[in-house]
């Protein structure tokens, strides 16, 4: 599948908000960073190119899928061409988790900046989402082997990348919907 990608990996240059946070973490000894932009700052495709969601069931449990490494993650993925932020994050919940995306709304973006990544620097948008979903059978059909729901206490110590700050961010928007929605 083609994936869309800033031209040469690097998103355009633009006006940025004052950060919520960022945080330099290591690949392999290789620094790279995260910064957390809110709403209403929002990068589009080709810039934003994946698209993932803090997904909650009807019991209020939270989504988590893990492919064959042992990494639990948020459902969702890199954008194809032509799709919307939220079309990439129907696609992939579908895809990954085996849910349908009933209702969602946009909670903000991480920028990643990987300037000495091998194949080249990159620097691109991830959006993130508040999404309600409902649970389908389950029946794994790529690169997910298992999906599983934890509640929302349990969130932080079962994401592969739960003590970064974002992790935090993104629980506490997805948290704030939920509540909004009159769903928690």
């Amino acid at each position: 599948m083609n994936r869309v990608l800033p031209p040469g990996g690097i998103a355009a240059p633009r006006p940025e908000p004052t950060p919520r946070t960022s945080e330099t973490f290591l690949d392999g000894g290789r620094p790279w960073t995260a910064t957390w932009f809110d709403p209403p700052f929002r990068p589009e495709p080709p810039d934003c190119n994946q698209s993932y969601g803090i997904c909650f069931a009807a019991d209020g449990d939270i989504v988590l899928v893990r492919d064959g490494r042992h990494y639990w993650n948020l459902p969702g993925g890199g954008v194809e061409p032509g799709e919307t932020l939220e079309e990439t994050l129907r696609r992939e919940v579908a895809e990954e988790a085996c849910a349908e995306v009933v209702e969602c709304e946009y909670i903000g973006c991480q920028r990643v900046d990987d300037p000495q990544k091998p194949e080249g620097p990159e620097r691109y948008y991830q959006a993130r989402f508040w999404a309600r979903v409902t649970l389908l059978d389950w029946t794994p059909a790529h690169e997910i082997v298992e999906r599983r729901l934890v509640r929302p206490e349990n969130f932080l110590s079962k994401l592969a990348w739960g003590a970064a700050p974002t992790a935090r961010i993104i629980l506490e928007e997805g948290l704030r919907r939920q509540l909004s929605a009159g769903r928690a």
